[in-house]
């Protein structure tokens, strides 16, 4: 059947402009009638950012760190000290 952007629920229609009418039409095979979560876009760059820390860290620049990455000092030593021990 041959479905046209015009076709799709107006929350879609960006989605298929970057995607592709084709490929929405995958989404809603696998997805619809189902309430999908989608993380934010800086959840999904955690575990990438975390590598960084990690690497990067020296034993003294965790206020750099913390800046670099805007988030606290307290959380970067947690990450480090989750990443070393975990």
């Amino acid at each position: 059947m041959d479905l046209k952007l015009s076709d799709l629920p107006p929350q879609f229609e960006k989605i298929a402009l970057e995607l592709g009418v084709e490929k929405v039409k995958l989404l809603f095979k696998e997805f619809g009638g189902t309430s999908v979560y989608f993380p934010t876009e800086k959840m999904i760059y955690k575990e990438a950012r975390d590598r960084e820390i990690i690497s990067e860290y020296n034993g003294f620049n965790i206020r750099y760190l913390a800046s670099k990455y805007n988030m606290s000092e307290g959380y970067v030593r947690y990450i480090i000290r989750e990443k070393k021990t975990g």
